[in-house]
């Protein structure tokens, strides 16, 4: 890796940017303990219709992206 595109990386990675693996490894587990405590009336290996899940998902994503556009992200505590 070349000394400028490190230095692009550094200043990417500064301001919250990830690979989609991570983003994926990051999100992940905030999505499916939301998703089990929003279900929390069944057991946790209960059955769902995959609208009703993709909806709540959708409505996490929705409010991860509002709360990150709004407070920004501090990359220390999202990667570890």
């Amino acid at each position: 890796m070349s000394k400028s595109k490190n230095l692009k990386e550094q200043e990417l990675r500064k301001n919250g940017y990830l690979t989609i693996e991570e983003f994926i490894k990051t999100i992940i587990p905030g999505l499916s303990e939301y998703l089990e405590n929003n279900w929390s009336y069944t057991e946790k290996d209960a059955l769902h219709h995959p609208e009703d899940l993709l909806t709540n998902a959708s409505i996490y994503l929705d409010i991860a992206c509002r709360t990150v556009g709004t407070f920004g992200v501090n990359p220390k505590k999202i990667i570890k």
